[in-house]
């Protein structure tokens, strides 16, 4: 993967609908949680940071060290997963 990847489609980092994204320099997976913007985070003691907007409602969630933590290696199966799904209802309706 790029430094930083978009795992729902493959893309740059950056794209308005991408909802999760890994840099591998930093080791930091980042979901976005909802729409709005962020107003202040929370460093969490198992190094987690929640992301909230103005109302207090969290709208990303930061992993750090997301590769050590295993949690890389799952997300990658989950979407290749959706795309092998996506792929078999395209040949069944078209």
């Amino acid at each position: 993967m790029d430094a930083a990847t978009d795992l729902n489609g493959g893309g740059e980092v950056g794209m308005m609908d991408s909802i999760i994204n890994y840099d591998s320099e930093a080791d930091v997976l980042v979901l976005k949680l909802r729409e709005g913007s962020l107003a202040y985070e929370e460093l969490l003691d198992n190094d987690v940071v929640l992301g909230y907007d103005g109302d207090g409602k969290v709208v990303a969630m930061e992993i750090l060290d997301a590769s050590r933590k295993g949690l890389l290696n799952v997300l990658v199966e989950l979407a290749k997963a959706r795309r092998e799904a996506v792929k078999l209802i395209l040949s069944k309706i078209g």
